[in-house]
């Protein structure tokens, strides 16, 4: 049995100037394209999205879905929709509007019973279909194609997701309750964009979780978030961010190799948050990070490119010995990134990497001790290395032990 998703997108806006609630603004994107991704990430092999006219916001939201990966088919009619959706499929239906956090879609689906997502009647309003006197709607529910089937060939001008709620719910769907004890719930269904505001926020903060190393945790993070914030609207994508950076990593080779240290320094310290806004990026809109690209690949090795570069440089007025602080820093990163495999260590987040390294040397070079900065960014990965290797093979722990 597949898992299918319907998306109700045919309602107009509280504000008529406002369009669809499906096109509402939400996080750089519309609230359609971030339900289709919830859809698409919870395993949903077809995404249906059932619409009655195709305004030019809409169509350009399903443009930019369709070119970066998830290609939801467009049903103008029930009809067109029950077709789309075979009678044996699992049926995820999203109410019109509706804006989820993921772990809310995924109790669902992995419940693997006909489930409805409720919420208590209290402290909302109508934009929450009511289920009975004590619970509403909160605008999923995990049902089956066979329902849809049967509902479309009887539906004449009943509004469709009322109707396999109701349907649900009559035949004895479970019902999932989620309160919002701890704080606001977890989802709305927005009418506006003003009920967006919430979610909104809540999804730029979920983006900027602690990151692995100490200068992404404690430097870039203010430059990461606002960065991310200016272009979340645009159409620059995470793949161009880790070429951005593969660019300016491989331009301060060439800088440092020609001896202009500086400059290079710049462009090495310029490359260091743009993987971190591509991953924030690729989190607002539910996308692949680009983990896998050529150029977030050749990063590391780019660096450790104009780590020799810049060694290569001192060694013209200082000697060979710059070279081998480089050579040596490098040693034992590479030994450091082997004993780190799999493993999760205590204090990671300070151990050597190439960002940290590199803001590292910036007080070194604003005070012309490039050489001094060599050999503490030598010292440095060699004390990570050891620190790693003491943890990985070092005695463990009487509670260990056992």
């Amino acid at each position: 049995m597949g898992l299918a998703a319907l998306i109700c997108a045919y309602h107009d806006a509280a504000d008529p100037e406002q369009g669809l609630r499906a096109t509402l603004p939400l996080a750089g994107r519309t609230v359609i394209e971030r339900q289709a991704r919830l859809a698409a990430s919870a395993g949903a092999a077809s995404v249906v999205i059932l619409v009655e006219r195709i305004p030019a916001a809409l169509a350009a939201a399903i443009d930019r879905l369709r070119s970066e990966g998830v290609s939801p088919i467009v049903a103008r009619t029930v009809e067109e929709a029950a077709e789309a959706i075979a009678a044996s499929d699992r049926l995820l239906l999203m109410g019109d509007g509706v804006v989820a956090d993921p772990a809310q879609v995924l109790r669902l689906v992995k419940s693997g019973a006909t489930a409805v997502l409720t919420i208590p009647d209290q402290g909302v309003d109508d934009r929450y279909e009511r289920i009975d006197a004590s619970s509403r709607w909160a605008g999923l529910a995990l049902l089956d194609g066979e329902l849809l089937h049967r509902t479309a060939a009887k539906l004449q001008d009943w509004d469709l997701q009322s109707t396999l709620l109701r349907r649900a719910v009559q035949g004895g769907a479970r019902q999932f309750a989620l309160r919002g004890d701890d704080g606001p719930l977890p989802l709305t269904i927005a009418e506006r964009a003003e009920d967006l505001d919430e979610a909104e926020s809540r999804i730029v903060e979920g983006v900027g979780g602690a990151r692995g190393d100490w200068a992404s945790r404690y430097l870039l993070s203010p430059i990461e978030h606002s960065l991310t914030q200016w272009l979340m609207p645009s159409s620059v994508t995470p793949d161009w961010l880790h070429l951005l950076a593969a660019t300016f990593t491989g331009l301060a080779v060439f800088l440092f190799a020609g001896d202009w240290l500086w400059t290079g320094g710049v462009f090495m310290l310029l490359a260091t948050p743009l993987d971190g806004i591509a991953e924030r990026l690729a989190a607002l809109r539910m996308q692949k990070s680009g983990r896998r690209s050529w150029a977030r690949a050749a990063s590391p090795y780019l660096a450790a490119a104009a780590l020799g570069a810049l060694s290569y440089s001192l060694s013209k007025q200082a000697g060979w010995g710059t070279m081998t602080l480089a050579a040596a820093a490098l040693a034992f990163l590479a030994a450091l990134r082997i004993e780190k495999r799999g493993a999760e260590l205590p204090g990671a987040t300070f151990l050597a990497e190439r960002k940290g390294m590199t803001w590292m040397m910036l007080p070194f070079a604003v005070t012309g001790s490039w050489v001094a900065g060599l050999g503490a960014l030598a010292l440095y990965a060699a004390g990570s290395f050891f620190w790693a290797q003491r943890q990985v093979h070092g005695p463990r722990s009487a509670a260990e032990q056992d």
